[in-house]
């Protein structure tokens, strides 16, 4: 069994899902888990938050745009607060801020199982062609953008639908020129720039879902076909199937990185070409990891045995053909409760529902 408080990000579970509730999930619900649950959030409104049966405490923290100097003795505060053994960051725009203070983070007692920072930086959207064509892998033709004339220039030799991305998150198809102007301005606005620019690929979509420990060997993976998408290319249904054709490439992509921890590998594959194209490569689990509990392969909790400097063997046999369907659910609490986190940046769902002596804290 596993006795100890982990924190977690990237809680919301909008119209475009955060992995932060999937993971926890699968951690809390696995039967090995005794400890507490925490959760670190940029903004009070996020829906996550509110999911009073999974959380057991919830801290404030600042915006990634905020200076790194103002997390860390925030995260030293709440450790003061509530002991925590191990974090883990579900969002990729954390992963290399995280890679940077691992070392210190340790020094005050967390864990955490993230990759190198010159190899989160690799993978990163703007660098990914570079990394797929010195590696020899297939990659869809993509420019990184800093002006909305430029879409112009590269649609000429990538034709249109074409994908608009921002640099960290966020992807739209678009199908002629003006949505590609409205879509370059709003995710500058949200995200800003670069942007990059993208051919689209046919062919069936597939995720895989790894784990890597420390000497960049996978010790984990289950692939997931999509079967429902979204216009931004997320999967909001998809189904576990054999991925053993995926499997030399996913150690090839590892190896090249010198990786550790969790990634996501989003693959388009091209029957015509016999080419499996690399879309994506994500610094953490997916917004769809909890199928991999249902699948017999739960990815979250490897991640957490791993960070806590356990010795994992490789455990690459899942079920195949596990569903998952997405759907949105409604919670309810009282609304002091987010007034609470506003004054005092901090909510301990545990003690509330302690003190109210009733199932929920309403």
């Amino acid at each position: 069994m596993i006795d100890c408080n982990v924190a977690f990000t990237g809680v919301d579970s909008t119209e475009n899902p955060y992995p932060g509730l999937s993971v926890l999930r699968a951690i809390k619900e696995s039967g090995e888990f005794l400890g507490k649950i925490i959760v670190f959030t940029y903004d009070s409104v996020t829906t996550g938050l509110y999911k009073y049966d999974l959380i057991d405490e919830v801290y404030q923290i600042p915006f990634p745009s905020e200076p790194e100097n103002y997390l860390f003795p925030r995260i030293e505060d709440i450790h003061r607060q509530t002991k925590i053994d191990v974090l883990i960051p579900c969002l990729d725009s954390e992963i290399a801020t995280y890679a940077r203070l691992a070392d210190k983070l340790r020094n005050i007692g967390i864990k955490t199982f993230v990759p190198p920072e010159a190899a989160v930086k690799a993978r990163s959207k703007a660098f990914l062609r570079e990394f797929c064509e010195k590696n020899q892998f297939d990659h869809p033709k993509s420019y990184v953008i800093n002006d909305p004339q430029e879409i112009d220039q590269h649609s000429v030799e990538l034709h249109y639908p074409l994908l608009i991305k921002g640099s960290i998150i966020d992807a739209q198809k678009v199908y002629y020129r003006d949505e590609a102007q409205v879509f370059f301005h709003r995710f500058s606005y949200q995200w800003g720039l670069p942007l990059i620019v993208q051919e689209c690929v046919d062919g069936d979509e597939y995720d895989i879902a790894l784990v890597a420990d420390q000497n960049s060997d996978i010790v984990a993976k289950v692939v997931m076909k999509k079967i429902g998408i979204t216009n931004s290319g997320k999967a909001f249904a998809g189904v576990t199937v054999d991925g053993e054709e995926f499997h030399e490439l996913a150690s090839k992509v590892v190896k090249a990185l010198q990786w550790q921890g969790p990634m996501e590998l989003e693959i388009i594959k091209n029957p015509y070409f016999n080419k499996k194209f690399i879309i994506e490569i994500n610094a953490r689990l997916p917004a769809w990891i909890y199928t991999t509990m249902s699948s017999n392969l739960n990815l979250p909790l490897l991640t957490l045995k791993l960070a806590l400097g356990e010795r994992v063997e490789p455990q690459l046999e899942y079920k195949k053909g596990v569903m998952f369907s997405r759907v949105f659910e409604d919670i309810f609490c009282d609304f002091n409760h987010l007034v609470q986190l506003n004054l005092q940046g901090s909510l301990n769902w545990r003690s509330i529902q302690l003190s109210s002596n009733e199932q929920t804290p309403l």
